[in-house]
């Protein structure tokens, strides 16, 4: 009678080169909603119809939302407080901010929105920022211009190339 015994062993160094080698998404996730909180309070519900999770990239660990990324802000009762939204959106996980691109879109309760085609969101600093094209209604009034700095609520704001037109009192404006 022959006995044979057969054993399986992994190569560490084939594995490795394996791990190394692969650069795709350690995760991918239709249909996505995730609840970010702080000090056990929801901040911000994140709502995507797909979410590819790359945070295990040496370089550059990051999320990739697409296909109706919206983020709802939230008060500390957990109440909508206004939304962003754009076709894409990349999280970078080294800052906390959120690269948007494609049709951006941010209304605040009140009726304040801005408009662009691309910014980041720095959630540490709770602001916007971007070189790109902006339009912005506040109380009503349109203004418009190239790159600018905005709060996350909206209610302050630098634009740099500014254009259009803004009723008020001209001792008032910035």
């Amino acid at each position: 009678m022959l006995l044979a015994a057969w054993a399986c062993s992994n190569d560490e160094v084939a594995v490795s080169q394996l791990a190394q080698s692969f650069h795709g998404a350690m995760v991918e996730q239709e249909h996505v909603q995730i609840v970010y909180s702080d000090s056990g309070l929801a901040k911000i519900r994140v709502v995507a119809g797909l979410m590819e999770d790359y945070s295990e990239d040496a370089e550059v660990p990051r999320q990739v939302f697409r296909q109706g990324f919206r983020v709802s802000i939230l008060d500390a009762r957990g109440l909508e407080t206004g939304y962003l939204k754009a076709d894409k959106a990349v999280r970078r996980m080294s800052d906390q901010v959120w690269v948007l691109t494609g049709d951006v879109q941010v209304l605040q309760d009140g009726g304040n929105a801005l408009y662009t085609s691309a910014m980041e969101w720095d959630r540490l600093k709770q602001e916007f920022r971007s070189e790109s094209e902006v339009r912005i209604l506040d109380k009503g009034e349109e203004v418009q211009g190239k790159g600018f700095v905005a709060r996350e609520d909206l209610s302050q704001y630098t634009i740099f190339a500014v254009s259009g037109h803004f009723e008020g009192d001209e001792n008032n404006l910035e």
